[in-house]
């Protein structure tokens, strides 16, 4: 299969809301990390408008359309709210504008608890740049959540949990209340 079908290939999940999940390829993603390294000092901390319980929130949106993944981000986005409209209103949108993307270096213990994005309208997105390896010591394995990426339910009555996993690139309603819980790691990672 060619890099770019399986680009598009989409996990839709629907949690009363419309989720999906992309896998972008690993290439973008460290060309990502890269420029996101290189310009992390001279970026702007976005924490006055998050809810993160995070010690570096850093907006990116200056850098986004240089990186690899840019092209890809905006195609599935494309393919999310098309979707998204055949299943809710039967027509296509118009054009879609970013208007702000930032990175979150979570660190051991550090959580975003549950919130949604902006004025409830648009779209939000997770993508994972990086997975530590985590400490699992739960008592019962149905308790470990450490790490998850969780979607509200939209009742608010109950949560499904997403493991992270490299290069997923989740999009939904910005008004979806998600939420991610801290972990412990094994060694030093974000």
């Amino acid at each position: 299969m060619k890099e770019a079908e399986k680009r598009m290939e989409a996990k839709t999940r629907i949690f009363g809301r419309i989720v999906k999940c992309y896998n972008l390829p690993l290439e973008g993603i460290k060309d990502l990390n890269i420029k996101y390294d290189e310009a992390k000092k001279k970026l702007k901390s976005f924490s006055h408008r998050l809810a993160g319980r995070l010690d570096s929130e850093l907006e990116f949106t200056p850098i986004l359309q240089s990186t690899q993944l840019f092209k890809n981000i905006v195609e599935c986005m494309q393919d999310y709210i098309k979707s998204l409209h055949a299943y809710e209103l039967g027509n296509h949108p118009g054009n879609l504008d970013i208007l702000s993307c930032w990175v979150n270096d979570m660190k051991e213990g550090e959580y975003n608890p549950p919130h949604t994005h902006h004025d409830l309208s648009g779209w939000s997105t997770v993508l994972f740049l990086k997975v530590p390896e985590y400490i699992n010591d739960a008592k019962d394995p149905h308790k470990f959540k450490d790490g998850n990426l969780g979607f509200v339910s939209h009742d608010g009555i109950g949560t499904t949990w997403v493991e992270p996993q490299l290069g997923e690139f989740y999009i939904f309603e910005a008004r979806h209340q998600h939420c991610v819980m801290p972990f412990k790691v094994k060694k030093k990672g974000e």
